[in-house]
This record gives structure tokens, sequence and C-alpha cells, in this order.
């Protein structure tokens, strides 16, 4: 029992990262010291994408669903009924894969005219 909360908590948790990547630009716009944490964390989905591997959140959703002892199916729980098919969508994952470069590089694009306007003395955010 305690695994299956576990693994929902863990699915929460991934859904509440990829918020953070996804709208985390905001922190930067706004001068944020958070921003630095979104900055690592796109260049983290940067190399998982690049190199092909998964976000550990998912080895560790899958850990904890295997040790459920139910062969690591999914039940119907509230998180897993509306929180998964957001995180892990019914595409192809070269299509997930290339989105998520793609995404990752136009918050890049923003944080270097960021730190373009920064570098040149000028306020990046007037």
């Amino acid at each position: 029992m305690i695994y299956k909360v576990l693994a929902d908590l863990s699915v929460l948790f991934h859904f509440l990262w990829i918020l953070f990547i996804v709208f985390g630009i905001i922190f930067a716009l706004k001068r944020s010291r958070l921003a630095w944490f979104h900055f690592g964390g796109l260049l983290f989905s940067l190399f998982l994408n690049i190199l092909g591997w998964y976000c550990p959140l998912t080895y560790l959703e899958n850990y904890l669903r295997m040790s459920c002892g139910d062969g690591g199916t999914y039940d119907s729980s509230f998180i897993i009924h509306y929180l998964e098919p957001i995180i892990y969508p019914d595409l192809p994952e070269m299509i997930i894969r290339i989105g998520e470069v793609l995404f990752v590089c136009l918050n890049l694009v923003v944080y270097g005219i960021i730190a373009k306007r920064y570098l040149r003395g000028r306020n990046p955010f007037a």
C-alpha cells in the first residue's frame, strides 16, 4: 500500500516538475533566484533528451510500481488517471524528444536575450 502512495506522489511530483519547466521562464523575467534552478532544469532536460535517456522520476515511478507486487501495472487512482496521460502522452518517443529539445532551445534563447541585455548594462526587463 505504501508503495502505491509513494508511486502516486512521485507522479504528482513529476507533474509539478514539468509545470516548473514549462512556466519557469517567468522566474527569469521576474529576476527571481529560482531562474537559476529553472535554467539548470532546462539544461538537464536537454542533456537527457539528446542522449535518449529517461527522467530519473520515470525510473522511480516504475520502481515503486514494481515494488507494489502488481507487476508494475497501474491502478486507476485519481493521480494516475488524470496526470499520467499528460506526463506520458501517447505519441511516438522521437516526436516527444524533438519537441522537448525545441522547447528547451526556445527557453535558452530567452535566457540569452536576458543575459545579453544585462551584460550591456541595460535593464533586461524594460
